[in-house]
């Protein structure tokens, strides 16, 4: 069940929901606009800190 909503979060994460621009995927603190990466559809997603990016491109490869 945790895995579910872990992947139902990072998809909402990924959609590009105001919501969601506004938090770190990975681990649901403010992101940071300077920090980002691109996902596998393409769209640009922000971070809270290089750590948590480096987790989201790892995953994401």
């Amino acid at each position: 069940m945790k895995t579910l909503l872990s992947i139902i979060a990072l998809s909402f994460a990924s959609a590009g929901l105001a919501a969601a621009a506004d938090k770190c995927p990975i681990s649901g603190k403010p992101a940071d606009s300077s920090i980002t990466s691109k996902g596998k559809d393409g769209k640009t997603v922000a971070f809270c800190c290089e750590k948590c990016k480096a987790k989201f491109d790892a995953k994401n490869k």
